[in-house]
């Protein structure tokens, strides 16, 4: 038997404990079957050899938490994220420009502004949608996707009243000044807006784009954390798709909330299990929300936010309620994955995880916490003993960390993803970015993880810093293990699949400070190169 493609003159870092570094790597349909001396005997006369000049080869990078499909419909909305409109006027005139291409009446959609990173620190005004384009409704939602603005005609159009009610779990924000809306929309409240879907093909073709950036960043695995009815569909017929290559891991959106509906009843009268599927695509378990976000003062947090009152945060439901839900889902052996990121969150998580399961049943199902920004000790405690995974979103830090600084204070700040304490604990932590809300780029969740630095350089304290391999590990072996992946990828060993990425420099040996630099310039999936930058 001989090799389909052997790549040598490499410096390969396997996150194998076993076989830890390696030069050379035979691939044969697609999976990997030797190393070093032994693919020697497996050069063919139709063995393809490619040469890596000396770079550092890992594997591929795991996105453990994410929302492809939304960063892909952002390529079909007005990009508003700080790079392109660094202000409110930047903002105003992309609404304006898009109102003079769009006809009368038709929704204006955007996505992106972040207040914390606007040079004015605030949200666009109902006025000042109003004035931009008074012809359309306007609905633009912030980067956490948990806030929205939107103008007088989008409330109009949605049959809301001038002076709506908070639905539960959600709020319109009230102008102390004038005692009307301010534009700015909380949560639950988002989904009383009549805003139009993307049909299927729209969402595929954008997919297809989004799949070119995503190996860029060298992810050849993503885990969708949001599927609904239309996300499975656009995934299915993907997959029919010789050009998509990318592996995909789906979360179903269990129940209705923040304007999307939910599948768990339909799922469990199906019969539908955890890892239905195949290697390429499967099913992992049903995602449930409890909180919002730290930088839109929704997530569900101990105390008050700094210099914000008695504000706490949301909660989306009451614990009785998530108990259920949780311990169906459980029953019918689908896994759980909880949105929790403030404290109080993350309690009621823990107590419906293990209202429904013991410590050995969860450490075989490997239930989830996502974000899990910010555990106490007695709940790493409990996260360690039942075995659940805290799914890290260790790459907020250098996205929109400085918001994190502002609306929690230096002491909280600094107890954010928590990483050492993880793995003092043995808690398994895979790293994500949960895109859309921050760049997809793991190599910023491996600066943040290792260094622990905002994108201006302001400092969330080194206490929970961890070492390059740990970090490294928690965008690959550790997502592989967080969705059932770990026996076919996250680490380089014989018999799993080539899915590897090639640098320009090497992390280990690298400042840590330049992280962040270091640029995917090869990405392979099943020993086939899809991506170069040369």
């Amino acid at each position: 038997m001989f090799a389909d493609v052997i790549f040598y003159n490499a410096d390969i870092y396997t996150m194998d404990d076993t076989h830890p570094t390696a030069s050379r790597v035979a691939v044969k349909n697609g999976k990997i079957i030797a190393f070093d001396k032994d693919t020697e005997q497996l050069k063919g006369p139709s063995t393809k050899l490619v040469d890596i000049d000396g770079k550092t080869v890992l594997p591929g990078f795991i996105e453990s938490h994410g929302h492809p499909l939304n960063y892909a419909a952002n390529m079909l909305q007005l990009d508003l994220r700080a790079e392109a409109t660094p202000d409110i006027d930047s903002i105003l005139n992309a609404v304006r420009e898009k109102a003079k291409v769009t006809p009368k009446g038709e929704w204006i959609i955007g996505m992106g502004w972040d207040d914390s990173k606007i040079k004015e620190k605030r949200f666009p005004t109902i006025d000042e949608l109003n004035e931009a384009a008074p012809d359309h409704p306007v609905f633009l939602k912030r980067t956490c996707v948990h806030n929205a603005v939107a103008n007088s005609m989008a409330f109009k159009v949605s049959g809301l009243p001038e002076i709506p009610k908070d639905p539960e779990g959600g709020h319109f924000h009230i102008d102390p000044k004038t005692g009307k809306p301010s534009g700015l929309i909380q949560e639950n409240a988002m989904h009383e807006f009549s805003v139009p879907a993307f049909s299927i093909e729209q969402l595929k073709e954008a997919m297809l784009q989004a799949q070119e950036q995503f190996f860029q960043w060298g992810i050849t695995t993503a885990h969708e954390m949001a599927v609904t009815k239309n996300d499975m569909i656009v995934y299915q017929q993907l997959q029919k798709e010789e050009s998509f290559r990318l592996k995909a891991r789906l979360w179903l959106w269990a129940i209705d909330l923040m304007g999307w509906t939910g599948v768990q009843e339909e799922t469990l009268k199906l019969g539908i299990e955890s890892h239905f599927g195949n290697d390429r695509l499967n099913i992992q378990g049903l995602k449930y929300m409890l909180d919002g976000s730290v930088g839109g003062k929704t997530a569900a947090l101990a105390t008050p936010y700094e210099d914000d009152g008695i504000n706490d945060g949301i909660l989306y439901m009451q614990q009785d309620h998530l108990n259920d839900l949780v311990s169906e889902s459980i029953k019918h052996n689908l896994r759980v994955s909880i949105h929790g990121i403030g404290e109080r969150a993350i309690e009621m998580a823990l107590q419906a995880i293990s209202n429904a399961t013991t410590p050995e049943e969860n450490q075989r199902m490997r239930n989830r916490i996502e974000h899990c920004t910010l555990p106490t000790d007695e709940h790493l405690k409990k996260i360690a003993e039942y075995g659940i995974i805290a799914a890290s979103s260790i790459g907020f830090i250098y996205s929109i960390g400085d918001s994190y600084l502002a609306n929690l204070g230096q002491e909280r700040a600094e107890r954010v993803f928590p990483h050492a304490s993880f793995k003092k604990h043995g808690i398994i932590a895979p790293g994500n970015s949960d895109l859309p809300v921050c760049d997809g780029n793991p190599l910023f969740g491996i600066y943040s993880a290792v260094v622990r630095k905002t994108m201006s350089g302001q400092q969330l304290g080194t206490t929970e810093a961890i070492a390059v391999e740990d970090a490294i590990k928690a965008y690959t072996i550790d997502a592989a293990y967080s969705g059932f992946d770990e026996d076919i990828i996250g680490s380089l060993a014989i018999g799993k699949y080539a899915d590897l990425i090639v640098l320009d420099k090497d992390p280990f040996k690298a400042d840590p400070e330049s992280i962040k630099d270091i640029q995917v310039i090869q990405t392979i999936v099943e020993g086939k190169i899809v991506y170069s930058s040369t």
